[in-house]
C-alpha cells in the first residue's frame, strides 16, 4: 500500500458527505473527495477520493480516482489509482483498478483487474528473460 496515499487523503476534507441518517437515489457526481456514511442507491462518481465508511451502504456502480471501502458496496468498482477495502468492507460486484490493498477481514465476491505496473525482483520495472542475471541492488 502506498502509505502517502491514506496520510495524504486522511486530513483532506470531503467536499461532500452524505450522512448516516441521509438515503439517496440517483446519481452522485463531484470532482472532490465524496464521504458516505448513509446509502446511495445510483452511480457514485469523482476523480478524487471515495470513502465509504463502515455502516454505509452503496448499491450502485463506483468510479473514482481513488477509494477506501469500510461499508457494503453492491456494484462495480472502477478506480484509476488505490483502492483500499478495509476489515468490515463487503464488496458484490467487479473491481478495477491500479493498486488494491484487502485488509484482514474484507469480504468480496467478483472478479478483479489491476493495471498496475509490473515490478520485477529488483524493484526495476523489468523482470529477467531466460538466462539473463538479475541486477544487484544499489
Amino acid at each position: 500500500m502506498d502509505k502517502s496515499f491514506v496520510d495524504d487523503n486522511a486530513g483532506q476534507q470531503a467536499e461532500t458527505v452524505v450522512g448516516p441518517s441521509v438515503k439517496i437515489q440517483g446519481d452522485l457526481n463531484s470532482e472532490g473527495n465524496i464521504r458516505i456514511e448513509g446509502q446511495v442507491t445510483g452511480k457514485v462518481k469523482t476523480s478524487q477520493g471515495v470513502f465509504v465508511n463502515q455502516g454505509a451502504k452503496i448499491a450502485a456502480d463506483v468510479l473514482a480516482g481513488n477509494a477506501v471501502v469500510g461499508g457494503e458496496i453492491q456494484g462495480n468498482l472502477k478506480i484509476s489509482g488505490h483502492l483500499i477495502l478495509q476489515s468490515t468492507a463487503k464488496i458484490s460486484g467487479d473491481i478495477a483498478c491500479q493498486i488494491l490493498r484487502v485488509e484482514d477481514g474484507a469480504q468480496f465476491t467478483g472478479k478483479c483487474t489491476m493495471n498496475g505496473a509490473p515490478v520485477g525482483p529488483n524493484g526495476n520495472g523489468k523482470r529477467p528473460g531466460r538466462g539473463e542475471e538479475l541486477e544487484p541492488e544499489e
